[in-house]
């Protein structure tokens, strides 16, 4: 709510656009633009189909990490290997029989398709070639699993599997080599490699299963044909297991493979293109061109688990699948508030909830490049319910961009209202806006416009109910970006608050709602030819000279609403004139100028002035929040500090230099203690104590009080209690190791004159000199090293003058001697993949992993493979 007591409505979020027309909204930037898309025409042609479905009998190919590309050699009856440093192909896996489909799997085992069974071919040599029988299933097609293992697709029926697991290891000792007495559980391999059925898939009669797709991507996709080959899109549902209602691809007749880029889209290949298509969830085909390389095989995509996707090449090739520079999207597009849907209709409500409403101002957070701009179309009512779109007479026009009038000169002909460019960047006070980008005059930033209904004397839009057309125009390469509207309800009329009476709106009723002034009069047989548009009949300029002797030169008609309405242009496009059909009589048609009543000319006029006083009302009504640490502009912070006497570490980021200020008096209160001293690491690191990076523990609690009594030095650096502290482990289990009066004096009569001796009692002291004012901040290496410094330099600010403070990086996430023994709870990290040895960085037993990455072709990997067609 302003300082005038108005209050917005606002369309910013995916949700709050309900209808799309060429349009969609950008989750990434979080912004309303065109969609990128292209017509594909796609006709019902036996050819394609002849040649998609010999497209599916090519066994698809296989790529690993080295970029080495594994075929199916139908005459050497193996699966061969082509990597492009290394001279001839390797032969990787002699096969009886002909697969259907050869793929690697994330866990680096080659799986082939076979007519009864798949079969495993370990890339890592770690367990020997395994057939794993499919009893009742045919697999076809394969993908590999993100978790291991293979999905698998039967041709005829569309059923799924699962086939995960894996045969033991080639080092594991056969049963028999242990000895008797020796355990061993009754099935030696508790993971063996199984086939589950994923039974809840049903297909339609009318559809037949062609392609799946999976990892890399982030979910299983499959490719189906439906009549006339039309290709539909459809995933399982996470919660039934069940197929989700098919979503067709448009233009995707006869699609006969797919592939998950990397923006989330799918890539699609048609028989007979020289290109990929790609579409988005939707089934709405975008802009992007993926072009085939020349030598390009009519065959599926390549098996990879790397993006971007590939499809074969030539012989013994696999081509990354590569979008060209260029941008496609659509020239026009249309967005609404509302919908209708089966169930009724389904709106964003603007609802001002006074049927007296006027509509103040529209503002706009957008982006509109050279060439671009959009028409916000606007009608209010004062029923729940949007006019009809052809309704020409309640959806009001309101442009935005610089080059709007060039990309639509007949809609913004004449007294359009115009949206200007503001350089701040929101109206609303203290606020930063919801662009990331940098403004630029009349091209990024904040617009606005005075809502208007152009067509009236008065021009005021009243109604209860605003509903919202928005019209995106582009030149097909660039698309306006719109992030947020806010529509201003109620307006504040300085001429009603400020001004004399006599300067107030007269006009009311029909007359008030008249196109204009009306200026000449056309009979009922001009409606013909106004509404063929276009150049104005001869008869039609001759009576309006004869009527308007000023009007010279040719004119162009326009219509609104045929039979009713037209809109009439000089050649300049200039000068318009408004034509109604009179409602009675003898249904005349009413030439008009667009001219508003002086009372509603002023009224605008002076919302120029209210628009800017407003603003500045708002800042000086909202002064308070440059003294609040979450609205306090981030060059102020340090300004804002200085009031309470804070001064903030260069290494601070803005957002916790916010959490400081707005915890500055609880920060004060316990300055120089030792929940102060947590809390403020916690502020300072973003909540490092709270989630369990940063432990701040005082040093009794890591000593062995046995281990001094005794003299008997415990202290190691390797202790597996406390890994990579270099601090001794020592400890009791929780708080009885910590020594205040009572346990001091029992400590000191073990330590009586007539039984110790002067060195011993020096040592008791000692030992308590020793955990006296000490403490220790334990730092995981989760926090990320420039935190590192800044807790240093927090710690040393922090910590009570009489403490010493050090800080210590811990190497492991689970620190059983802090927490079992001093009752600390531990930082509990997910567990952390096996990397790659890493030199100077990797530590031996610490989970680093020498291992060999899974080759297709084993000459990479140093072992020697019968080559291909080689002579003895």
């Amino acid at each position: 709510m302003d300082a005038n007591g108005l209050r917005f409505f606002l369309l910013a979020n995916a949700g709050h656009w309900r209808s799309h027309d060429h349009t969609r909204y950008d989750s990434g930037c979080r912004a309303l633009r065109l969609a990128s898309e292209r017509e594909v025409v796609s006709p019902i042609d036996a050819a394609a189909e002849a040649v998609a479905l010999a497209a599916l009998d090519v066994v698809p190919r296989a790529v690993d990490s080295f970029g080495s590309v594994a075929r199916w050699d139908g005459e050497a009856m193996a699966v061969v290997v082509h990597t492009g440093h290394l001279p001839g192909d390797a032969i990787t896996l002699p096969l009886d029989v002909a697969p259907t489909d050869i793929c690697v799997g994330t866990d680096g085992v080659l799986y082939a398709a076979l007519p009864d069974a798949v079969l495993m071919h370990d890339l890592r040599g770690r367990f020997a070639t395994t057939r794993v029988p499919t009893e009742g299933f045919v697999p076809w097609r394969l993908a590999a699993h993100a978790d291991g293992g293979v999905l698998l697709m039967e041709r005829t029926s569309g059923r799924l599997a699962r086939l995960e697991g894996r045969p033991l290891s080639l080092q594991t000792p056969a049963r028999d080599e242990y000895a008797p007495q020796v355990f061993r559980p009754e099935l030696e391999n508790c993971f063996p490699p199984t086939l589950r059925r994923l039974t809840q898939i049903s297909w339609p009669a009318d559809e037949q299963p062609i392609a799946l797709a999976a990892y890399p991507g982030p979910a299983l996709r499959l490719l189906s044909w439906g009549p006339d080959g039309a290709a539909r899109l459809r995933s399982i549902d996470a919660t039934s297991g069940t197929l989700t209602p098919a979503v067709p691809l448009a233009g995707g007749r006869y699609a006969y493979s797919l592939a998950w880029l990397a923006n989330g889209a799918i890539a699609v290949r048609l028989p007979g293109r020289t290109d990929a298509l790609s579409f988005d969830d939707g089934g709405i085909v975008l802009g992007e061109v993926f072009p085939l390389a020349t030598g390009a095989v009519e065959a599926s995509f390549a098996h990879t688990l790397e993006m971007p996707p590939r499809y074969p090449l030539n012989d013994d090739e696999a081509e990354p699948l590569l979008p060209l520079s260029l941008v496609n999207t659509a020239r026009q597009g249309e967005a609404t508030n509302w919908a209708d849907t089966a169930d009724g209709l389904a709106a964003q409500w603007l609802d001002s909830g006074q049927p007296d409403t006027v509509w103040h101002r529209l503002m706009a957070e957008a982006s509109i490049p050279a060439g671009t701009g959009f028409i916000v179309w606007l009608a209010a009512t004062a029923d729940p319910a949007p006019p009809p779109l052809d309704d020409a007479g309640a959806w009001q026009p309101h442009g935005f961009g610089r080059d709007i009038a060039a990309l639509a000169p007949d809609t913004m002909a004449g007294p359009v209202p115009r949206a200007a460019w503001d350089r701040a960047p929101s109206e609303l006070p203290g606020h930063p806006g919801l662009a990331s980008w940098t403004a630029e005059r009349d091209r990024r930033g904040l617009f606005g416009v005075l809502i208007q209904d152009a067509t009236r004397r008065v021009r005021r839009l009243v109604g209860r109910y605003l509903w919202v057309r928005c019209t995106l125009l582009g030149d097909g390469r660039a698309t306006p970006e719109i992030l947020a509207l806010r529509a201003w309800a109620g307006r504040f009329d300085y001429v009603d608050h400020y001004l004399p009476r006599f300067l107030r709106e007269t006009q009311f009723g029909a007359d008030a709602q008249a196109a204009g002034e009306r200026l000449a009069t056309l009979p009922a047989s001009a409606i013909a030819s106004l509404d063929a548009g276009g150049a104005a009949a001869a008869a039609v300029v001759q009576a309006l000279q004869q009527q308007l002797p000023d009007i010279s030169g040719a004119l162009a008609a326009t219509p609104i609403e045929p039979q009713q309405r037209w809109r009439l242009f000089d050649s300049s496009r200039q000068a318009t004139w408004h034509l109604v059909r009179d409602p009675l009589g003898a249904r005349d048609i009413g030439v008009y100028r667009p001219k508003a009543t002086p009372s509603d000319f002023l009224s605008r006029m002076v919302a120029n002035y209210e628009g800017v006083l407003t603003t500045l009302e708002d800042r000086v009504a909202s002064a308070h929040v440059l003294t609040h640490p979450a609205t306090v502009p981030e060059p102020q912070l340090d300004w804002l500090g200085a009031w309470v006497g804070v001064a903030f570490d260069a290494a601070l980021p803005a957002n916790r230099r916010r959490a400081w200020l707005r915890e500055a008096p609880r920060l004060a209160r316990w300055h120089g203690t030792r929940r102060g001293l947590s809390f403020a690491l916690d502020v300072a690191s973003g909540g490092g104590v709270s989630g369990g990076e940063i432990v701040v523990i005082e040093d009794f609690r890591l000593r062995r009080l046995l281990a001094t009594l005794l003299g008997v030095d415990l202290v190691d650096e390797d202790d597996p209690l406390l890994p990579g502290l270099g601090h001794s482990g020592n400890s009791i289990v929780g708080d009885t190791l910590f020594l205040a009066d009572q346990q001091q004096a029992e400590l000191m009569a073990l330590f009586r004159d007539d039984q110790a001796t002067d060195a011993e009692n020096d040592a008791v002291r000692a030992f308590y000199g020793r955990l006296a004012h000490r403490a220790t901040v334990f730092v995981h290496q989760e926090v990320e090293p420039q935190d590192l410094g800044l807790i240093r330099r927090i710690v040393e600010l922090e910590a009570p003058a009489h403490v010493d403070v050090r800080v210590v990086t811990a190497s492991k996430p689970l620190l059983v001697g802090v927490s079992s023994l001093v009752a600390v709870d531990t930082y509990l990290a997910p567990p952390a993949a096996p990397q790659p040895v890493r030199v100077q960085r990797s530590v031996l037993g610490m989970g680093d992993l020498v291992r060999q990455s899974p080759a297709l072709d084993p000459r990479v990997g140093g072992s020697t493979a019968p080559i291909l067609n080689q002579e003895p």
